[in-house]
């Protein structure tokens, strides 16, 4: 039966036209728009969307602006996450490159003071070596008081200058021995007291600061300085004073530990609270001495001549082992 001319066509199923009255809440879930459709679900026809109230338009509208801003700020978001991915690199590199700038001005700065330490170094053992050439020379002095100056100027130095305290204590027991009475003199015509500048460097001796280890003993042997004072305290410890002139020296109190004193002359000498912890007095003549309250321990007195000497209070030795190898005699006081 043929199809009548201008009849119009049913409506097509898949875009039905909305019968009057009918509710938007049954229409499909708005679409993010026509551009941007959501996977699975289909997007509303134009038809549809004429049909809907304005109210839903607005709300779908709304809808479709709150989805484009949230994209826009999603994208702003990543621009910002690299933006600040790219500005950290940045700024680490301009740390890394500032750190090794600074090692490199450290380093710099390092070998700079080095230098400088260096060159100081240097110039002050030029002063300490050109102070002790004057020094030196001083000594060789015709006045005494340009020589005591010179040796109380080698305690500076030997002060300020710890590798040169052996040299410098070398040099004043060499100008002791060298300045103390020839041999030529008898003893009754010796002087009643050493002269002003052996006394300085005596003092200087024995007050001398400590060495470097494993320092060869202080070399006085033969010295002849009878009436020689010592200050309390005086360091001579193992010291080399064999056979020297100590008679009516003045040693209260002088550390004389290890000291050698074999045949030394000690006679009426004050050796009160001196310390001759296992000092060597073998054959040393110790007449009239004094040797109250002194240390002797382990000293060696092996024919030491005690007469007359007094050792009340004498601490680490007794009667008995000084009668066994000293002489002694009847006014001989024991510990």
């Amino acid at each position: 039966m043929g199809v009548m001319s201008g009849q119009a066509h049913p409506p097509s199923p898949s875009q039905p036209d909305p019968p009057p009255g009918r509710d938007d809440a049954s229409l499909p879930p708005p679409a993010p728009g026509p551009t941007t459709p959501v996977a699975g679900v289909r997007a509303p026809t134009q038809t549809e969307l004429d049909a809907l109230s304005a109210d839903r338009r607005l709300e779908l509208l709304e809808l479709q602006q709150q989805r484009h801003d949230r994209d826009r700020d999603r994208v702003d978001a990543e621009r910002e996450r690299r933006r600040q991915g790219r500005h950290q690199w940045i700024n680490s590199g301009v740390l890394l490159i500032g750190a090794m700038l600074a090692g490199g001005s450290l380093l710099a700065t390092a070998a700079t003071l080095r230098t400088g330490q260096d060159e100081l170094r240097t110039a002050k053992e030029g002063q300490v070596t050109d102070r002790y050439t004057k020094a030196a020379e001083q000594l060789g002095s015709g006045k005494r008081e340009v020589r005591t100056a010179a040796i109380y100027a080698l305690e500076r130095i030997a002060a300020d200058s710890p590798r040169d305290r052996h040299t410098v204590r070398d040099v004043l027991a060499a100008y002791v021995r060298e300045h103390d009475p020839a041999p030529s003199i008898k003893p009754a015509d010796l002087p009643k007291e050493p002269d002003t500048d052996v006394t300085a460097a005596l003092t200087v001796l024995t007050r001398r600061p400590t060495g470097p280890p494993h320092t060869p003993p202080l070399d006085l042997h033969s010295i002849r300085i009878p009436h020689g004072t010592f200050t309390k305290g005086a360091d001579l410890s193992h010291a080399d004073l064999s056979h020297a002139d100590l008679s009516y020296a003045h040693l209260p109190g002088v550390g004389l530990q290890g000291a050698d004193l074999r045949r030394a002359d000690l006679s009426h000498a004050n050796l009160s609270g001196a310390i001759l912890y296992r000092a060597d007095l073998s054959g040393a003549d110790l007449q009239i001495a004094r040797l109250v309250g002194a240390y002797l321990n382990r000293a060696n007195l092996s024919g030491a001549d005690l007469r007359r000497a007094d050792l009340f209070g004498a601490k680490g030795i007794t009667e008995g082992e000084v009668r066994k190898v000293a002489t002694v005699d009847g006014h001989t006081r024991f510990p």
